[in-house]
């Protein structure tokens, strides 16, 4: 017999509408979001500026 890895539960498959529908959005889900849409932006566009200012140039 082998496992299924491909299954998704019916709650899970709740779960995922139910985070699709911008309605359920909290406040505080909201900022959240924000805040890692935020944090990903840093990561992703580093400008030039923040690699100058490593910790190592001196050492």
């Amino acid at each position: 017999m082998s496992i299924d890895r491909n299954y998704v539960s019916d709650m899970d498959k709740f779960l995922e509408e139910l985070d699709k529908d911008p309605n359920t959005m909290s406040e505080s889900r909201e900022q959240e979001a924000e805040k890692y849409k935020q944090i990903n932006q840093l990561r992703d566009e580093a400008n030039e500026d923040s690699k100058n200012n490593s910790i190592w140039k001196d050492f």
